[in-house]
């Protein structure tokens, strides 16, 4: 019986320890730790992770320039104390790279940045492994890029904002969405009333469209660069880095928020508070007519090629119109809609004139200028009950890569107009590459507001549309303009 006793006991202490043991691999206890997926992320003391986490991963995203996935470009929102620092690892199996800032990581200055990168100062450099940290100066919600091939990193602050023609500031300027406290787990970027048309619109952050990483680097078939979107499209509930326009269906006011979380990201919402003020009616089109014209006293509309020309942006862009054309002196013109519906504006009713434009004079009821020559007329309907004009010389300049720069009134790239035989002719393009031109004006706020091309031996504007298709000219090229009939050849 006492044999049989300690026999028994034995057995049940085996047990014992054999249940305890399975029990512990089961849980990963002891010093075993917690398996961690193979990827890239970030972590620091100046971030809510101080270990490698999931809600730390860096994720695949598109490149820019083809609007597809590049597996070697990685991006994460994440939020980042004032002074705070960081690194990026990676974790490979067993084995982990600790990634910190090489010797030309810096801010990027004013200078140095694209047209379309950010309006703040973010940094970008290369990366290398180090022990070396990341450093941000101000607490704030940071996007944090990285390409494995090209080992590039950028940092850039992010303050949200929406854009678009269904915004008040049309396609040329950010409604900024505050935030309204730092939160290293969750933040949240709202505009609690704002008024949006019936047209498209998209989310960026600080003014900017794109982070270029490379300019130069080759992705085959013709296409070069490796860029970042800083923007949102898609859908408000589906939201794609640079994805397609957003659609506005209905005027009025609406609340829009985005809320950033650790380890989801972005996600937005929109939420319809009021019915938006009335909205200021505009003509379908404005036309020049008159003796001192091209077209003569017949109805307006009657002659395509008079036609006044939209701006491009939406928003404020909206009741100003414009045309270049020769005027000659003494002879008289109006602007008017449409078989001479109101507007129908002569000198009466006009309610200021532009002060750094030439002198108009009272012709009969009709508008007049003392010298013949090529013209700029300006027409701005967005005070109903102070209607501006503008005549005003001509300028009219080229930019992009076929001229060198896309910095806007480049004096090497105005062109010159010529009064005898009514055209305006470019410089001789210094590269090859597409040509862009366009008209500037003080009451214009961007280039791209008033642009135009040739095709097929016809000026086609951009006017309230979108981009242009792309005109491919070769080095020494010259466009020879003569808007009176919207004809143009390059060559």
């Amino acid at each position: 019986m006492k044999k049989s006793i300690l026999k028994l006991s034995w057995l049940l202490i085996i047990a014992l320890v054999s249940f305890t043991a399975c029990k512990d691999d089961d849980d990963n206890g002891g010093d075993n730790p917690t398996p961690v997926e193979d990827g890239i992320y970030v972590i620091g003391e100046g971030t809510a992770l101080t270990a490698t986490d999931a809600k730390g991963m860096m994720k695949v995203t598109r490149n820019e320039v083809t609007q597809e996935d590049r597996s070697q470009l990685l991006e994460i929102y994440i939020a980042v104390k004032a002074a705070g620092t960081f690194n990026i690892v990676e974790v490979s199996g067993s084995v982990t790279k600790t990634y910190g800032p090489d010797s030309d990581f810096a801010i990027v200055s004013e200078a140095d940045r694209d047209g379309d990168e950010p309006k703040v100062d973010f940094w970008r450099g290369g990366v290398l492994e180090t022990d070396a940290k990341f450093t941000v100066s101000d607490a704030g919600l940071y996007h944090i890029v990285m390409d494995k091939e090209l080992m590039k990193v950028a940092v850039a602050p992010v303050k949200w904002g929406v854009i678009g023609g269904a915004t008040p500031g049309g396609w040329g300027e950010n409604t900024e969405m505050p935030s309204a406290s730092f939160d290293l787990n969750t933040m949240t970027f709202e505009v609690a009333e704002v008024t949006l048309l019936e047209n498209e619109w998209k989310f960026r952050y600080s003014d900017g469209w794109k982070i270029i990483l490379d300019a130069d680097y080759d992705l085959g078939d013709g296409k070069k660069g490796v860029k970042v979107n800083t923007n949102y499209g898609g859908a408000v509930d589906a939201l794609v880095p640079g994805g397609a326009n957003i659609t506005n269906a209905k005027y009025g006011v609406y609340k829009i928020t985005m809320t950033w979380t650790l380890g989801s990201g972005n996600s937005a919402a929109i939420e319809w508070v009021k019915d938006a003020e009335v909205l200021p009616e505009y003509p379908e089109a404005m036309y020049l007519v008159g003796a001192g014209t091209a077209y003569g006293w017949d109805a307006p509309g009657t002659k395509d090629s008079a036609i006044m020309h939209k701006l491009a942006g939406g928003g404020d862009n909206e009741g100003i119109f414009w045309k270049i054309c020769h005027i000659e002196a003494g002879q008289g013109f109006k602007l008017s809609a449409a078989n001479w519906v109101d507007p129908n504006l002569g000198f009466e009713n006009i309610g200021e004139f532009d002060a750094d434009g030439v002198t108009v004079t009272d012709n009969g009821g009709n508008l007049d200028i003392a010298e013949s020559g090529m013209y700029m007329i300006v027409v701005d309907l967005r005070d109903g009950a102070n209607t501006k004009l503008s005549v005003i010389a001509p300028k009219v300049y080229g930019i992009g890569d076929a001229f060198g720069s896309w910095d806007e009134d480049v004096a090497a790239n105005l062109f010159t107009v010529d009064n005898t035989a009514k055209t305006i002719t470019s410089p001789a393009t210094t590269a090859d590459g597409n040509i862009r031109m366009y008209v500037s004006h003080s009451w214009i706020a961007a280039w791209w507001n008033a642009e135009f091309n040739v095709f097929d031996g016809y000026i086609m504007y951009r006017n309230d549309g979108g981009d242009q298709d792309a005109v491919a000219t070769t080095t020494g090229n010259v466009a020879t303009l003569s808007f009176d009939w919207n004809t143009g050849t390059i060559e």
